[in-house]
């Protein structure tokens, strides 16, 4: 059969396959194993960024089936892997439910992320799975943002999106193409450009988009465990807090200082008292209405502290302040929902459960009027009367020997310093499961406790002497930073006691007669020689180079991009001269922005595209852009078809140009692989590519 009936029965069946409406499809090739490979990688740094937060027994079974997704090259067919496969995604979602007696919710979902993102990866064969498994490592590595708003995870993002890009990229580009630009480097840099071009659209986005009063990577699964204070105080639970080097929040004076001795901020107030555990209790809620102290003018003037407090991360309703608050706070996040007790504690109605950013005005003031507790109220009430009557029997004895409750709150501070008490991290048990002589083995056997022993028997035993207290949990103390804001870490929480004489609560401190270091030099000080180390942040995270530039790093981030609420958003933008805008504005600047940042986008990648095509030889240039011409035109091409079987098709369905596309060919061939001296042969093959009909008129040849 000559070539030119194999034309014309060519010709035939292309517009046969036109009249139908149908055309020939490029070939459909999967994802290889050198996809499956970079996605497991990409399931990796999802895990890694969860891993921390994970039940152990849920991080082990997903890592074990990462691990086998690295050794399996294909699909398994066999209808027992099959088998198996169905039965371990029961099995998940079996142990997910025993583990956190659910299936739906933030932590599960998270759980069966990491386990069935590499059980979906090894079942994975055509694109379609590959991008939903693609999807789900996605999503699970965007949960890790709930638990961690650090400044080394956003760090770890442009990498990470550079990574997920990537893939889909390889997705489509098997190694088995000759093309060398499928290669794995070249599809991370392009991974790498297409990040980068996004980095001032998100930017823009970020500055100009309406601030909500929350973020949404705060919230929080209200299941999970708190970092901080709670509104229980169990023996040893503050102790353990104070091990933590994690900071608590950080606070930006205006204008005074308050001196060292008066740092006390102010969180839970403990009222109840069951034997073992002290807690906020029921009359709380009946409390929220409480009054500011009173005072003048000129005491404001003269004594009030102005100041800003940044939170990393806010786990309770109670927000830290200074003793004693003289106003509301100010900020989004917190305006509309902060109220105030009786106890001068200022809670929110819906806590952030992120970081927190407010502004607040405080005396540095241990004492306040208020009306007497009573007799029936929290603050008189002493448990059962079976609990600790050896610490009862003390407190009667007080009462009988200093009848002037003042007095009689000093006699019990000098017995705290005069007798050999112990400040320690580590005190025995005492009282055992029911607790009901825990107060009395403290205070007359050991004698060894933390903050939170001696606050609660000193509660105790002036209860049981007729004088009303209370526990009160917060931070005691903190670090100034070069830069001049205080840091206040876990390690700072501290307890005291608060006792109502003479128509006034008053902040006694019991811990300050046993280890007055702890107030004044910080907890190091006061512990014993054994145990500092292990609250040894002063010189494990010193102020000095590395370490305090890493410092004001995170707390620069925490503020302007975690804590960048709408007071900071105001702020930002009247720094660029669009005060006082309205919401239509804003949008018209931000839609401005998105187009002129887009263009600016596009722009940039029209010239790395044409810097690449530069680097190109002449020869490839001129056939891309005949590919790119024939392509519009409709002639269906693999991207990976050789120049002289496309010019063979392109003959078969234009036999009127048929011989500028086999010259074409002929000449391309001889350029690229059997070169010759001077340009005449590129010269020539340009000459034959001008000479071939546009798209339009090829388009309309068929």
């Amino acid at each position: 059969m000559s070539a030119s009936t194999i034309s014309l029965n060519d010709r035939a069946q292309g517009r046969r396959q036109t009249k139908s409406g149908k055309q020939p499809k490029p070939t459909t090739v999967n994802p290889d194993l050198r996809a499956r490979r970079f996605m497991a990688f990409a399931i990796a740094l999802a895990q890694a960024a969860n891993v921390l937060s994970a039940k152990p027994v849920i991080a082990a079974l997903g890592i074990v089936a990462l691990a086998v997704c690295v050794f399996v090259k294909q699909q398994p067919r066999s209808l027992i892997w099959r088998g198996l496969l169905m039965l371990l995604t029961v099995g998940a979602g079996v142990l997910v439910f025993q583990q956190y007696g659910r299936l739906f919710g933030r932590d599960p979902g998270v759980a069966l992320l990491f386990i069935l993102g590499p059980l979906k990866l090894i079942e994975a064969k055509s694109t379609r799975d590959f991008m939903v498994v693609w999807g789900m490592a996605l999503v699970l590595y965007v949960a890790s943002f709930f638990d961690n708003l650090g400044l080394l995870a956003a760090l770890s993002v442009p990498p990470v999106i550079i990574v997920y890009v990537a893939a889909l990229r390889l997705f489509d580009a098997p190694s088995t193409a000759a093309d060398a630009r499928s290669t794995l480097v070249h599809h991370v840099k392009g991974a790498a450009a297409h990040t980068l071009l996004g980095i001032p659209l998100a930017a823009m986005l970020f500055v100009l988009f309406p601030r909500a009063t929350a973020p949404l990577w705060g919230m929080r699964d209200t299941s999970t465990g708190q970092s901080g204070l709670s509104e229980e105080m169990r023996p040893g639970q503050i102790a353990q807090l104070i091990l933590s080097k994690e900071t608590a929040f950080r606070v930006e004076f205006e204008k005074r200082k308050p001196p060292t001795a008066a740092l006390y901020w102010r969180g839970p107030v403990l009222r109840e008292f069951d034997g073992v555990t002290w807690s906020v209790g029921t009359e709380t809620a009946a409390r929220m209405r409480g009054d500011f102290i009173h005072f003048l003018p000129e005491e404001h003037e003269r004594e009030a502290i102005e100041y800003t407090v940044t939170v990393e991360r806010q786990d309770t309703r109670w927000l830290p302040i200074l003793e004693l608050p003289v106003a509301y706070p100010s900020g989004p996040a917190v305006e509309q929902t902060a109220y105030l007790t009786d106890a001068q504690q200022i809670g929110v109605r819906r806590a952030a459960t992120g970081a927190t950013q407010y502004r607040a005005q405080s005396f540095a003031r241990g004492n306040y009027e208020a009306p007497e507790p009573a007799a029936n109220s929290a603050e008189m009430r002493t448990g059962p009367r079976q609990l600790s009557p050896r610490a009862r029997a003390f407190a009667a004895e007080l009462a009988t020997q200093f009848p002037d409750p003042a007095t009689r709150v000093g006699a019990l501070l000098r017995h705290f310093n005069q007798e050999k008490f112990f400040y320690t991290l580590n005190p025995p048990v005492y009282g055992g499961a029911r607790g009901l002589t825990a107060i009395d083995e403290f205070l007359f056997d050991s004698r060894r406790g933390f903050c939170e022993h001696y606050a609660g028997a000193a509660v105790f035993v002036l209860r049981a002497s007729g004088i009303p207290a209370r526990v009160v949990t917060g931070y005691q103390g903190g670090e100034y930073h070069p830069s001049g804001y205080m840091i206040v870490r876990q390690s700072d929480a501290h307890a005291w006691v608060e006792v109502w004489i003479d128509g006034q609560w008053r902040r006694v401190d019991p811990t300050a007669a046993v280890a007055p270091d702890r107030i004044e030099m910080g907890l190091q000080q006061a512990l014993p020689e054994t145990e500092r180390m292990l609250v040894n942040t002063r010189n494990w995270l010193s102020f000095s180079g590395l370490a305090n530039t890493w410092e004001q790093a995170n707390f620069s981030y925490t503020k302007w991009v975690i804590g960048f609420d709408r007071d900071r958003q105001k702020e930002l933008l009247k720094g660029l001269g669009l005060d006082g805008i309205n919401a239509f504005t804003a949008l018209g600047w931000m839609l401005l922005a998105i187009t002129a940042s887009g263009a600016l986008m596009g722009g940039a990648w029209w010239l790395w595209i044409k810097r690449n095509e530069r680097t190109l030889d002449p020869a490839m240039r001129m056939w891309r852009s005949g590919r790119t011409r024939l392509a519009k035109a409709g002639l269906p091409i693999d991207r990976h078809e050789t120049v002289t079987s496309v010019m063979a098709r392109a003959a078969a369905w234009w036999p009127d140009h048929a011989t500028k596309f086999t010259e074409f060919s002929r000449i391309y061939n001889a350029v690229r692989f059997a070169p010759t001296k001077g340009s005449a042969p590129i010269e020539k093959l340009s000459s034959v590519l001008r000479s071939w009909p546009s798209a339009h008129r090829l388009r309309k040849a068929r």
